[in-house]
């Protein structure tokens, strides 16, 4: 079997570890910024069985003060010129936007122009959660605020963009969601059968149950810390197979627990046709420059 390709490994230059350093990542009481080089990348991939990986900046942790930042979605003028730049003249395969920005998450009628703009060029997005909360109180000592904060946050912003129609106004776009969709797999069914009935006073009314269902299985998933059996009975049941990918969120997730899940999909009882979808055929069809390999 072809090597797993790995959708959610992000890529650390020394340029910018020390800037991570100074941000709100490293200002924190929580795990050191990882070390990355493309051996220590190489070495990862060997462990969990990954012969390519789709490489994406960690734009999760703001540069204050930098001289050159990356946009935020806020800044439609500037983000369409960073995202024409990126696919006209550095050919990315595809874009990583943040669950929200300031109070906004990615369903606002502000990312319209965006998504226009996105949709225009069938682009692959990665939807990863972002750092606004991380200076915040933590409720218990143990508990970072990547470990579950992180993945309602992807959960917030699905929604958001299931009831504001997003995936059908821009269907060209082929959006993933981080961590095999936050805690979206499981709050699903009791979504669409409550926001039809508690917000049936709306005007305009929200779309029925069946449509949110539709909306939630148009997205793709990785798999990146969430591939316990728990979470692939769910995703399994209920959406697409061909949705699904493998993801590791290397170098920010440890690696114990990182080649941990990797070794759970594995040792998950699968046929091949299935396992290879999920290995390496989704990632394949979605993104042209690896069909060409």
């Amino acid at each position: 079997m072809e090597g797993k390709i790995d959708v959610h490994h992000h890529y650390l230059p020394k340029e910018i570890v020390a800037k991570l350093a100074q941000s709100l990542i490293g200002q924190r009481k929580g795990p050191p910024v990882p070390r990355w080089s493309p051996p220590v990348s190489s070495e990862y991939m060997d462990t969990v069985g990954a012969s390519t990986a789709i490489l994406s900046f960690p734009i999760t942790f703001a540069f204050e003060g930098d001289e050159d930042p990356i946009p935020s979605l806020l800044d439609t003028e500037n983000s369409l010129l960073e995202i024409r730049h990126a696919f006209d003249h550095l050919q990315a395969d595809g874009v990583m936007l943040l669950a929200r920005y300031g109070d906004a998450y990615l369903g606002h009628p502000s990312f319209i122009p965006i998504w226009e703009e996105l949709n225009r060029r069938g682009a692959v997005v990665l939807v990863h959660p972002g750092s606004s909360f991380l200076g915040g109180a933590r409720f218990n000592k143990y508990v970072d605020p990547t470990v579950a904060e992180f993945p309602q946050e992807t959960t917030n912003t699905a929604l958001d963009m299931i009831m504001n129609n997003t995936l059908r106004d821009f269907p060209s776009c082929k959006v993933i969601l981080s961590h095999a969709g936050g805690t979206l797999p499981y709050l699903i069914r009791r979504v669409s059968a409550l926001i039809p009935t508690f917000a049936a006073h709306l005007d305009p009314p929200p779309k029925p149950g069946h449509e949110i269902l539709e909306d939630f299985r148009a997205f793709c998933f990785d798999l990146a810390l969430s591939s316990s059996a728990y979470t692939l009975d769910l995703l399994l049941q209920h959406v697409p197979h061909d949705h699904i990918l493998y993801g590791s969120d290397f170098p920010f997730a440890p690696t114990p627990a990182t080649v941990a899940f990797a070794r759970e999909l594995d040792e998950y009882p699968m046929d091949e046709e299935k396992r290879e979808m999920i290995y390496w055929k989704n990632a394949r069809a979605l993104f042209p420059r690896l069909q060409k390999q």
